[in-house]
């Protein structure tokens, strides 16, 4: 069992040599990762896509990995490593939630606000690492994946400011990578 929470699917990548740096941080966090977008659900790997020069490295359910240790926390859904043409390895963080009215922000701002402390943690170092570099490489780190209902926050919305602020893009239906 994982130090994080309960292990997940049996698309688990064992820590080899030709492992990825997101998958070995994935695993020196306590986490199970799952090569590609594994981890994903199906559901909503369909609204994740990366362009022609990246690819997915690996990835985790974090929500679903911390569920029995912290059953009342705001989780975030999902980590993904990618790589750019051979450059170096970084990680981004999805969380596929409804954006059907501006009430939905507070929770995503929790949620936010509770993977910000996890990076903080020393066993999760060398993820927190590969999120800084995502925003060195110039790609945010945190993303809104609103794939169904309306999307009710605005461009220059007082709302959209707040998740500026926090470095999060306004919702999208579907998010490309590049």
């Amino acid at each position: 069992m994982s130090t994080v929470g309960r292990k997940a699917k049996n698309t688990t990548a064992p820590v080899t040599a030709n492992t990825s740096a997101f998958e070995r941080a994935a695993s020196t966090a306590g986490l199970t990762a799952s090569k590609g977008k594994g981890a994903v659900k199906h559901q909503y790997q369909a609204g994740i896509a990366s362009g022609a020069s990246l690819k997915f490295t690996g990835s985790v359910d974090i929500d679903e990995e911390c569920r029995v240790t912290e059953p009342e926390s705001h989780r975030w859904d999902y980590g993904l490593g990618l790589q750019r043409n051979g450059e170096s390895e970084f990680a981004v963080w999805v969380e596929p939630h409804p954006a059907s009215s501006t009430g939905e922000i507070a929770k995503i701002i929790a949620k936010l606000d509770w993977l910000e402390r996890k990076l903080e943690r020393p066993e999760f170092k060398d993820l927190e690492a590969l999120t800084r570099r995502a925003a060195q490489a110039g790609v945010f780190r945190f993303h809104w994946l609103a794939m169904t209902g309306d999307i009710r926050i605005r461009p220059g919305s007082r709302e959209a400011a707040v998740l500026s602020k926090r470095g999060l893009r306004l919702p999208t239906r579907y998010l490309a990578l590049s």
